[in-house]
C-alpha cells in the first residue's frame, strides 16, 4: 500500500480532527491528547524542535500519528553505575556519551507513554517501517547519536514488533506501579486490609491530625496558578533531586501550561501547613484512567508528618472515588507502594544507534544504558474473605 504523510513542526498546525482520529482508534492515553501536548511544546524552552507526522493511506484517511523532539543528555544521569563508571574513565573518544543527541519517537519528558499512534495494530508491519524511515530521515537532519521510542507497556509489544526489525533494541525501564480499583473509596481499602497493614497507615494519618493541616484538591485552573508558585515548585525539586532514575527535571511553565489546558481532565491535591503547601501532587485523569503523576514535598517535615504518605493516601482516594477502572500511581518508591498492595508492569524503550560507533555501543551495552532494578512482588495485604474484583 502507498501512504503519504504530513511533517508539523507545532501541534497548533497539525490537523487535529485527524490527529484525533487516530488516537481514538489505537485507544491512545491522555498524553497524547493535542492539549497536553501543547503544554510540553509551549514550556520546555531547551528542547530546539517538535515534530508532529501524521500518515494517510491511499483513500486519504489518516492511519498513523506521531511526535518526535530531539534533547540533548548526560547518559550519566541515567546509566547503570557499573556501565557510568566505564564511562567516566573511558578513553577521549567516548566523551561523547556525556553530550548524547538523542532524536526521541515521543515527548522530551518522562510521561510513561507513547505517543505513537497505529489506527489498526494490524497494519503495524506496514506502517511502522514507513513512520521509522520518516524519523531516520529527521534523526540524520538533526545529526543525532541515538534514535530512541519511548514509553511503551507490555501490551504493545506485539505491535512494536516491526521495531525490532529494523534494528532496534528493547531495553527495560522502570516499571510502573499500579492500584487495583476495586474499592469505593480509602475508606474500604483500608477496612479491607490485614490488621498490620491498616495499623501502618492510621499512624501516618494521625500525624496529620494537627490543626495547622489540611488535604485540599484543587480543580480550578485559576486556584492552581494562583497556588503552584515558585516556592512550591522548589519542593518538586528536593523529590527529583532525591530520585534513583529522574532523565529530566520538568520547569514550572510545563505545570502552569498543563493547569491552564487541561481543564476538568486536572488536579492538583496539595497538604497545606496554614497558607502553605507543604505537599502536592498532580494527577491527570480521564473517564477510565488516573494518572499520579509529578510530586513534591517539604523533606525537613517529612518525617514528622509523614507528607509523602499522607499525599499518596489522599491520590488514591481521589483515584477511587473517581470510579476509573486504571489507576497509576508512578515510578519509584518500590517497597512502599508494593505494602499498599500495588502491582508493577515494566514499561520498554526502542534504541537504535546512529552511525558505527553508537550501533555497536547499543548493540553490546544497551541494556546498561539504562538504570534496571527490579520491582518487588505486590505484598499479601487483604484479609482472606475480602473479594477481590478482577481487572
Amino acid at each position: 500500500m502507498a501512504y503519504r504523510y504530513r511533517i508539523f513542526n507545532s501541534i497548533a498546525d497539525v490537523q487535529l480532527d485527524h490527529w484525533e482520529q487516530v488516537r481514538s482508534a489505537c485507544g491512545g492515553s491522555i498524553v497524547m491528547d493535542p492539549r497536553f501536548i501543547s503544554a510540553v511544546e509551549a514550556s520546555m524552552k531547551q528542547v530546539p524542535k517538535f515534530w508532529y507526522i501524521i500518515v494517510y493511506d491511499e483513500e486519504n484517511l489518516p492511519v498513523a500519528c506521531a511526535s518526535a523532539s530531539v534533547m540533548t543528555l548526560d547518559i550519566m544521569d541515567i546509566a547503570d553505575p557499573a556501565f557510568a563508571r566505564v564511562i567516566r574513565y573511558s578513553p577521549l573518544r567516548f566523551s561523547r556519551l556525556r553530550d548524547l543527541r538523542i532524536f526521541i519517537g515521543g515527548l522530551p519528558i518522562g510521561t510513561a507513554h507513547h505517543i505513537l499512534g497505529i489506527a489498526r495494530q494490524s497494519a503495524g508491519p506496514q506502517v511502522i517501517p514507513f513512520v521509522d524511515r520518516l524519523m531516520r530521515d529527521l534523526a540524520t537532519s538533526c545529526k543525532a547519536d541515538l534514535i530512541v521510542y519511548k514509553e511503551f507497556g507490555k501490551e504493545d509489544l506485539e505491535w512494536t514488533q516491526p521495531l525490532l526489525e529494523l534494528g532496534y533494541r528493547r531495553i527495560p525501564t522502570p516499571p510502573m506501579h499500579f492500584f487495583r480499583s476495586d474499592f469505593p473509596d480509602f475508606a474500604h481499602y483500608c477496612a479491607a486490609l490485614k490488621t498490620r497493614y491498616r495499623q501502618q497507615i492510621n499512624r501516618s494519618t494521625r500525624k496529620l491530625g494537627n490543626s495547622r493541616l489540611a488535604t485540599r484538591v484543587l480543580t480550578d485552573p485559576d486556584e492552581m496558578l494562583r497556588a503552584y508558585t515558585p516556592e512550591v515548585h522548589a519542593l518538586y525539586r528536593q523529590m527529583a533531586d532525591r530520585a534513583t532514575f529522574n532523565p529530566d527535571v520538568l520547569p514550572i511553565d510545563l505545570l502552569h501550561e498543563l493547569a491552564s489546558r487541561l481543564r476538568g481532565n486536572i488536579d492538583l491535591i496539595a497538604i497545606f501547613m496554614d497558607d502553605r503547601i507543604v505537599a502536592f501532587g498532580w494527577c491527570l485523569h480521564t473517564d477510565t484512567s488516573y494518572h499520579m503523576m509529578y510530586a513534591g514535598l517539604d523533606y525537613q517535615l517529612n518525617n514528622e508528618f509523614d507528607l509523602y504518605f499522607n499525599l499518596m493516601y489522599a491520590g488514591l482516594d481521589r483515584a477511587l472515588r473517581k470510579r476509573v477502572s486504571t489507576i497509576e500511581v508512578g515510578l519509584g518508591a518500590d517497597d512502599f507502594k508494593a505494602r499498599l498492595g500495588c502491582y508493577s508492569e515494566p514499561l520498554y524503550i526502542f534504541v537504535r544507534g546512529c552511525g558505527p560507533l553508537m550501533s555497536l555501543i547499543v548493540r553490546a551495552a544497551g541494556n546498561l544504558l539504562l538504570l534496571q532494578k527490579p520491582s518487588p512482588a505486590p505484598n499479601n495485604i487483604f484479609r482472606r474473605q475480602v473479594a477481590r474484583s478482577p481487572r
